[in-house]
């Protein structure tokens, strides 16, 4: 805000939608297709209009701190695509999808840019952060020795997903079991799920069931942030050894293998910026953990190495048998498959390929998606999380919306690489560094998952904010230095 310090209130305000916004507890008409709503979204509405007139009455408007242009591009490019929408159900999920855009990308981000307005600010949005960070990573530690069975890693680990849960335990889901051992015919059939309890009054559920591709994307983007403050920032001296641990362990618990490698070769690369000796340590440590994986870490091994190597899936449930009406329960088909995350990137392709400059609309990946598969086979998603989100942008909003959103975490990326040798502080230098590596984490994550998902949204634009926040503080100093030095 131009030097000016925004309202203690607005800051305790996005503080608390920082908290907020890491649960993923929500309302919704259909747990699998949404539209979902969430405290965050609600609270972050209600604290944006609350701002809005307080600036309008207070004049502070004009000093207002705007989000940077790609990110009005990308927003506009979602708002002409809904024209793209070749039915009602696809102009409904458009204008839900663009309403979501515009709260996140310019409401949430206005609020971040303009409370966060010194340097003081930022350390409290980020030791926040960064509590909370510490929060999930003890919960999913917890979750990795009791529920990912070493003895039966193949089929247990994947259910380390952390606190994102949090809409679970609202709705009184009961918590993951090891399953039982079976003798006989039923150790081969695997028997359904059970269906989902009846839904609130008004037709509604509480969502916010979580998946490990969910909380690996939450590290793989503020991991690095932690990483490099643990390696460039000063403060007590138990300060950076406790963060390097945090993201040791956090690394340990993400137990989906390409977000592994993904967190690798970002931070060996951001220890090459501090030193060759500090990125041949972090690679050395990389390398010690997956040679004694096999042995000492059966989960690790099994997400890092066995399943990034394995591009089949067995035991494909039937869910075309189990959704029938018909059908009363007990066990079903199954069958062998290439994964589907790699199935679907052929008619994600060919979606593309039907309407290339804007897709098929905004947020109308899902409704086309379908006939795309043609000779493909069609099965149920087995773990959700797992779309390619580069895709998923590319055939709902086009090669414009793919570019649009390059271009804001490009945009990021370059802000920060140029702060972390400008910035004013060892701290800001430090956090910008890290935020490069949480862009370059966001690139990567986008392959193997959608990191604008809700409970990820808010704190993507949290990083792509402290960047702006981050130059404003510069430049506002830059003035102040030079008006001095002309007195």
């Amino acid at each position: 805000m131009d030097g000016r310090k925004a309202p203690g209130w607005l800051l305790w305000g996005v503080l608390l939608l920082i908290v907020l916004a890491q649960t993923q507890a929500a309302l919704c008409k259909n747990l699998k297709d949404g539209p979902f709503i969430s405290a965050g979204e609600v609270f972050a509405a209600l604290l944006f209009g609350l701002w809005a007139l307080w600036a309008l009455v207070s004049g502070e408007w004009r000093h207002v701190k705007w989000p940077p242009f790609a990110v009005w591009v990308l927003v506009a490019v979602a708002f002409v695509a809904i024209g793209q929408a070749d039915s009602r159900d696809a102009v409904k999920s458009g204008i839900v999808d663009v309403a979501q855009y515009v709260l996140y990308f310019l409401c949430v981000y206005l609020l971040f840019a303009n409370a966060l307005t010194d340097e003081t600010r930022v350390r409290r949005a980020v030791g926040v952060l960064a509590g909370l960070t510490a929060l999930m990573v003890l919960v999913g530690l917890a979750q990795y020795a009791k529920w990912a069975d070493p003895a039966r890693a193949e089929d247990t680990f994947r259910r380390v997903s952390s606190t994102f849960g949090l809409g679970e335990l609202l709705v009184k889901a009961p918590a993951p079991q090891p399953a039982v051992e079976k003798t006989g015919p039923e150790a081969e059939t695997p028997v359904a799920p059970p269906k989902p309890k009846p839904p609130l009054p008004g037709g509604f559920y509480i969502g916010g069931k979580s998946s490990r591709s969910i909380y690996c994307d939450y590290l793989l983007m503020v991991l690095p942030v932690l990483f490099a403050l643990g390696l460039g920032s000063s403060g007590p001296k138990w300060l950076k050894p406790t963060l390097l641990v945090l993201v040791a362990i956090g690394a340990v618990t993400m137990l989906s293998g390409w977000h592994f490698w993904a967190l690798a070769a970002v931070l060996i690369a951001l220890a090459l910026r501090y030193s060759v000796k500090a990125a041949l340590a972090t690679a050395a440590v990389v390398a010690v953990f997956v040679a004694v994986s096999p042995v000492v870490f059966v989960r690790n091994h099994q997400a890092n190495l066995v399943e990034v190597t394995d591009f089949y899936e067995e035991g494909v449930l039937d869910q075309s048998t189990v959704t029938s009406e018909t059908y009363q329960g007990g066990a079903v088909p199954t069958t062998t498959e290439v994964k589907k995350r790699w199935i679907e990137w052929q008619p994600a392709l060919n979606l593309v390929r039907t309407s290339p400059v804007l897709g098929v609309g905004t947020g109308g990946y899902q409704l086309h998606i379908g006939p795309e598969y043609g000779m493909l086979p069609n099965f149920e998603k087995i773990e959700p999380g797992t779309n390619c989100g580069w895709l998923v942008i590319a055939g709902s909003m086009g090669l414009c919306g793919l570019m649009a959103l390059v271009g804001v975490f490009y945009t990021g990326y370059r802000g920060a690489v140029l702060q972390s040798t400008k910035a004013s502080s060892e701290y800001l230098r430090a956090l910008s560094l890290g935020l490069a590596g949480s862009m370059l984490g966001l690139f990567l994550a986008m392959i193997f998952s959608n990191v604008l998902e809700r409970g990820l949204s808010i704190t993507v634009i949290l990083m792509l904010a402290l960047v702006s926040v981050v130059q404003g503080i510069a430049e506002q100093q830059g003035v102040t230095g030079e008006a001095a030095r002309a007195t």
